[in-house]
C-alpha cells in the first residue's frame, strides 16, 4: 500500500478550536486576548467554515479516488496539519500500521518554505529513518506544467472579468505571505515565488505582472507589500488589478481577509477596477493536475 500524506499548516474544525490552534502556533503559550479577538473575528467575517480544512479534506478524498482508479496498488491519502489534529506522527504511524510500504509527502504549498511545506518532508524523513519504509518527498513542484496551467486559467478568467478599458493598463499582482529576510530561508522561497509567478503570467499571456507580498511585519521582511504596490502602480497609470495568491492551493482566512477585503477596499479608494483570481481549490482540474503530479513520483 502507498500512503500519500497531504499536508497543510492548520485547520480548525470549529470556531471553538481557534484558540487552541493559535496557542499551538505559539508553542503552548496563551494567545493574547486582543490577538485572539482579531483572529476569531477574521474567521467569523468570512461566513464560511475554515477554508483550509474544507478544501484539503475534499482534495484528499478526490485524490484517493483518482489515484486508485489508475493504479494497480492501493493508495490511501491522509490529511495532516502542523498545528491542528491530525498531526504528522500520528498519521504516519496509522499508515504504517495499515500496511504502507511507501509514504509520499505532498504539501498544499507549491512554493517550498522550510518552516511550512518543507516541515512535513523533514518530519516524515526522520520518522522513516532506519526503517524499510520508502519515503518520497514531492517538493520543488512550483513549475509543474499541470499546476501552472490551472493557475493560468484562473488568472486569465479574472483578468478578462475587468472592464475592457481597465485591461489596457491592469496588472496581475501575484501574492504570497511575506517572511523575515533570512538568506538561507527567504532567498529560496522568494526565488520559487518569482519563478512561479513568471511561469503563470507567460502561460496566461499576461505582460504586466508583479510578485508582491502580504502579511509582512515591517522592515526586514520580504517586500514590496501588495497594498504599497497597488498605490505605486496606480500612480503610474494602472487602472485595474487582479490578485492571485500563490502560497497555497487552498484558500485561507488570512489571505481572504487581506486580499478579498483589504485590497478590494483599497481599489475602491484608488478608483480602479479589481478582481481576485480564484484559488485552485478542490475543483476537477486541480485534482487532475495533482493526480498527475503524484503519479510522476510514484
Amino acid at each position: 500500500m502507498i500512503a500519500v500524506i497531504y499536508y497543510a499548516y492548520g485547520a480548525p474544525k470549529s470556531i471553538d478550536d481557534v484558540q487552541a490552534y493559535f496557542s499551538h502556533i505559539l508553542k503552548g503559550k496563551p494567545v493574547p486576548a486582543q490577538m485572539l479577538s482579531g483572529i476569531e473575528e477574521a474567521f467569523k467575517q468570512s461566513g464560511f467554515p475554515d477554508f483550509i480544512r474544507s478544501s484539503t479534506e475534499r482534495i484528499a478524498k478526490a485524490l484517493q479516488t483518482t489515484l486508485n482508479s489508475r493504479s494497480n496498488e492501493e493508495i490511501r491519502v491522509y490529511n495532516v496539519y502542523k498545528h491542528t489534529a491530525p498531526f504528522v506522527e500520528d498519521v504516519y504511524n496509522e499508515a504504517v500500521q495499515a500496511g504502507a510500504k511507501t509514504i509520499v509527502t505532498l504539501s498544499v504549498n507549491p512554493i517550498l518554505s522550510v518552516g511550512g511545506g518543507g516541515a512535513v518532508h523533514a518530519e516524515v524523513a526522520e520518522l522513516a529513518s532506519g526503517s524499510d519504509i520508502r519515503h518520497i518527498a514531492i517538493d520543488n513542484w512550483h513549475l509543474d506544467e499541470g499546476i501552472i496551467s490551472v493557475y493560468a486559467e484562473r488568472v486569465r478568467r479574472a483578468f478578462e472579468w475587468l472592464p475592457a478599458e481597465a485591461q489596457k493598463s491592469a496588472y496581475i499582482l501575484f501574492t504570497a505571505h511575506s517572511q523575515p529576510i533570512v538568506p538561507e530561508r527567504s532567498e529560496f522561497y522568494a526565488k520559487q515565488f518569482e519563478e512561479l509567478a513568471a511561469a503563470i503570467a507567460k502561460k496566461a499571456n499576461i505582460e504586466r505582472f508583479q510578485p508582491v507580498y502580504r502579511s509582512g511585519k515591517s522592515e526586514g521582511w520580504l517586500a514590496p507589500n501588495v497594498k504599497d504596490a497597488m498605490r505605486s502602480l496606480q500612480a503610474e497609470g494602472a487602472q485595474g488589478f487582479v490578485t492571485c495568491e500563490l502560497l497555497s492551493v487552498s484558500a485561507d482566512v488570512e489571505s481572504f481577509s487581506e486580499i478579498n477585503e483589504q485590497c478590494q477596499k483599497l481599489a475602491a479608494e484608488l478608483n480602479v477596477s479589481f478582481a481576485t483570481s480564484e484559488f485552485l481549490g478542490d475543483s476537477f482540474d486541480t485534482i487532475i493536475a495533482l493526480t498527475a503530479l503524484v503519479e510522476k513520483h510514484i
